[in-house]
C-alpha cells in the first residue's frame, strides 16, 4: 500500500503542476514548452497510477469502491491528497 500511497501523490502532485502551471503558462505567457514537458511526465505519472491500482484490485488490497475513489479522483486536481490520506486509514484500521 505503500507504493500505491507514493505514486497517488506523484500523479496527484504532476496533474495539479500540468493544470495549475504549464497550462496556463501556455495560454497566458505564449510558453508551449511549458506542456510539451509537464504532459508527458503527468501522462507517465498517471499510467504507472493506473497499475498499481490495478494491481491493488487484483491482490484484494483495495476494494471496488476503493478502485473507484482514486480512479474517479486521479482526474480531480488535489483529490489524490484525500485519496492518499484515505489510504492512510484504511492501512492503519488493517
Amino acid at each position: 500500500m505503500t507504493i500505491l500511497r507514493s505514486v497517488l501523490l506523484l500523479e496527484s502532485t504532476t496533474l495539479i503542476l500540468l493544470v495549475g502551471v504549464a497550462v496556463p503558462l501556455k495560454y497566458l505567457a505564449d510558453l508551449p514548452v511549458a506542456t510539451s514537458i509537464m504532459g508527458p511526465m503527468h501522462g507517465l505519472a498517471f499510467m504507472s497510477f493506473v497499475w498499481f491500482v490495478i494491481r491493488s484490485r487484483a491482490e484484494g488490497i483495495i476494494d471496488a469502491y476503493g478502485t473507484t475513489r482514486l480512479v474517479v479522483g486521479a482526474f480531480i486536481p488535489g483529490a489524490g491528497f484525500i485519496n492518499e490520506r484515505w489510504l492512510n486509514r484504511q492501512s492503519e484500521e488493517e
